[in-house]
């Protein structure tokens, strides 16, 4: 048995039981107690949590994050693997990202040289670009756990309005644009509402849990589901605006807006779609960044705030 076959049988042994002795390991290899040392420090510099135990009931063992073992990988699924990690990079916080960052790191180290080169490589020519955010999401762990257990959360959340105390569930996460989002049942109002996971400044497991929902057969998915029906009923607005060449451009870079998107033959272009009431404060604001490059037309609802707006900033500016 060479080396990295011992290596490997090694790792799996060690996950497959709770506790070896250096006597045990030597005589299950065939191979002598120093070598088997060796080995044993070669695993942890790989990031294998060992743990040694002195004295007669003592031995080696695995720290309670169990190591996987070891998996082939053909050299493009090495570097695709490798720039799917590396994709993250750009988000200003992730749910995991010491535990990303780390698993990049190993997984790079054991790579052969001449496929480093290759990444390094692809990485002058090949770039996952993200909206670089200056909003902190600390939160984020937090938030994903409580959306696994479907614990009730009291959190801190920054409106418009200013800061209030929350009891909410979350649903899940999900990035857009560099931000993330967490869509949460909220007790105060009663109903499902996506909250900035940035604009959360504090957040806690609640001690009261007796008013839980059952969230096990909603996924994450089914949420963006719901919301597209609910941005299809009657409560919701027709969204009509006439786009400029420059409007179309800007409107395109967001993936809400552009799925209601359409093109004309001289590059001008239009957007056609149902849009919920939670969306018309931030809508008002998109739309007053784009000045005459987009026009709405409907609903008037809309273009009420967007004239309140406008007077508002011209009445500033006129001061």
């Amino acid at each position: 048995m060479n080396k990295t076959q011992r290596l490997v049988e090694l790792l799996l042994t060690m996950n497959s039981r709770q506790k070896l002795t250096l006597k045990e390991l030597a005589e299950r290899f065939g191979v002598s107690k120093r070598t088997v040392l060796r080995d044993m420090n070669e695993l942890s510099a790989l990031g294998v949590p060992l743990y040694a135990e002195q004295g007669a009931h003592g031995g080696y063992r695995i720290l309670r994050e169990r190591s996987l073992p070891a998996i082939t990988f053909t050299e493009q699924e090495a570097v695709a693997l490798f720039f799917v990690g590396q994709s993250l990079d750009y988000y200003r916080a992730l749910p995991m990202e010491a535990e990303s960052q780390s698993a990049l790191a190993k997984f790079y180290h054991v790579l052969p040289d001449d496929v480093k080169q290759r990444i390094e490589q692809l990485q002058r020519r090949l770039l996952f670009w993200v909206p670089v955010q200056q909003w902190e999401a600390p939160f984020l762990p937090a938030l994903l756990e409580g959306a696994v257990e479907q614990a009730i959360l009291r959190v801190t959340y920054e409106s418009e309005t200013g800061l209030a105390e929350r009891d909410i569930q979350p649903v899940g996460l999900y990035a857009m644009n560099g931000k993330w989002y967490c869509p949460s049942y909220d007790f105060g109002s009663g109903q499902y509402r996506l909250f900035r996971a940035d604009r959360i400044k504090e957040a806690a497991v609640s001690l009261d849990q007796s008013r839980k929902r059952d969230h096990e057969k909603l996924h994450i998915t089914d949420w963006f589901r719901n919301e597209q029906e609910r941005e299809e009923g009657l409560e919701s607005y027709d969204l009509r605006v006439r786009l400029t060449r420059r409007g179309v451009l800007l409107c395109s870079n967001d993936t809400w807006l552009g799925s209601g998107l359409r093109l004309n033959e001289d590059g001008t272009g239009s957007i056609s779609r149902r849009m919920s009431p939670s969306y018309m404060s931030w809508a008002a604001s998109f739309f007053i960044g784009c000045q005459g490059d987009a026009v709405v037309e409907e609903p008037q609802e809309l273009r009420a705030m967007l004239r309140s707006r406008l007077r508002e900033a011209l009445a500033e500016y006129e001061a």
